[in-house]
């Protein structure tokens, strides 16, 4: 081949070259120029039903942001979870210039905690659609109704389950803050480890039945959960309500997957039990919910086994009832009681820290008393209470404070009820 022939192919070799980089360049600058980067900044969605007033947040809980491509394909390109106020925050994304809107796509609820589900099964999810700003930052805090226009119900049920899922992570978050408060404290206070399970709620479902944990699952699947009974008047649903009712039903699961506690029914909270253990476990997680709602005050009630009266008849002294079995927790929480003659709390020898509140020690209170049941494996009030004195009663002068915790609510030395629905002393001690 000639020289010049050569030349000819060498040069037209790396003017090719030089034309697919150009093309390529131009590619590249062509796909960067057709996106462009949002930022999101601060995004709070809150749900309502009727009044602003009571817009709930959706805090933990699973995220995915969208949009819509030319095709009306759904493309994601963020996910995660919502911090403890449900907000979104400080993200930076991708999105096509020609995309004028994204979408924030909420569940209620993790895989490690659980989700609020329908009746069906199926999680609750909102969707709420976002214009982006001229200058690509969003920042937005707002309310929302989620439903379909014209049914109602499905506004209520939406507005219901975002409130359970907050009072939801409130409880896992309180207990949590309680255990961790006493592991500062002392050693040897048992970890608390969190255990997913769902819970269900949807109106008009269970309708005016009671709320349940159910061992095997409510539809038998073997899979634990928890229903939230549905109530014909929607104003039975008070934040205390709630919050009671969540807290009391998560410490059923806590207690039956640390003891294995057994099952059993009641009556009331102030009905007489044969079985014992229906009293402790009903009257702990009665406990349970009762501190959470009521912030770990219940003054107003501290007396109550002393004073019951119903037809000239006390309920409560000295019976297997699950208010029995609260209020006895309770004397073992209280720093300071309220018109008894009992002066004992669980961490009154070991704790050494002036600069502690009153209701601060209550919930430290709440944490050791909470842990130690599910650490106890105790599945009766006696084996509790003795598990608490074998570990916390260490002096003379705490045994006798604790013996009045005892008998003020009319138990025995051994922490048994002495006395049987009619009345009538029990035999043994």
């Amino acid at each position: 081949m000639k020289r010049y022939q050569r030349e000819i192919m060498i040069n037209s070799f790396w003017t090719l070259i030089v034309a697919l980089g150009m093309i390529f360049t131009l590619s590249v600058r062509g796909q960067a120029e057709d996106t462009r980067s949002v930022t999101v900044k601060n995004f709070q969605m809150s749900v309502i039903y009727d009044d602003d007033s009571q817009a709930t947040p959706m805090p933990d809980s699973e995220y995915t942001i969208t949009y819509a491509d030319a095709d009306g394909n759904s493309v994601k390109v963020a996910d995660g979870t919502t911090d403890t106020t449900g907000a979104i925050k400080n993200l930076t994304i991708d999105i096509p210039n020609d995309v004028s809107s994204i979408r924030f796509n909420y569940t209620l609820g993790t895989t490690d905690r659980g989700y609020i589900l329908r009746s069906t099964g199926k999680k609750y999810q909102f969707t709420y659609t976002k214009i982006i700003p001229n200058n690509n930052v969003i920042n937005y805090s707002g309310n929302s109704k989620f439903g379909a226009t014209g049914n109602d119900a499905l506004y209520e049920t939406n507005f219901i389950a975002t409130r359970l899922n907050n009072y939801y992570v409130q409880a896992i978050n309180e207990l949590t803050s309680a255990i961790d408060a006493a592991h500062q404290q002392f050693f040897g206070i048992p970890e608390f480890e969190n255990k997913a399970i769902n819970i269900i709620y949807e109106r008009g479902y269970h309708l005016n039945e009671s709320n349940t944990f159910y061992r095997n699952g409510h539809d038998g699947s073997g899979i634990p959960d928890i229903i939230i009974a549905d109530r014909t008047n929607l104003s039975s649903f008070t934040d205390q309500y709630l919050m009671a009712n969540v807290m009391h039903e998560w410490t059923h699961w806590n207690l039956y997957r640390t003891a294995n506690f057994p099952g059993g029914s009641y009556t009331s909270h102030y009905g007489y039990n044969s079985d014992a253990r229906v009293s402790y476990k009903e009257g702990l997680a009665l406990f349970a919910g009762d501190m959470f709602r009521y912030d770990y005050d219940m003054s107003s009630t501290d007396t109550e086994v002393q004073t019951d009266n119903s037809n000239g008849v006390n309920r409560l002294y000295g019976k297997s009832t699950n208010m029995t079995v609260e209020q006895v927790l309770y004397d073992l929480l209280d720093v300071n009681s309220n018109g008894e003659d009992e002066n004992f709390y669980v961490t009154e020898r070991y704790l050494d820290d002036d600069s502690l509140t009153e209701k601060q020690i209550d919930k430290l209170n709440f944490g050791v008393i909470y842990a130690e049941m599910m650490q106890s494996k105790a599945t009766s009030l006696s084996d509790f209470l003795q598990y608490i004195e074998n570990k916390y009663v260490l002096t003379t002068s705490d045994k006798t404070k604790f013996e009045e915790v005892l008998s003020i609510n009319g138990l025995s030395s051994t922490g048994m009820f002495t006395l049987d629905e009619d009345g009538n002393a029990l035999t043994g001690d």
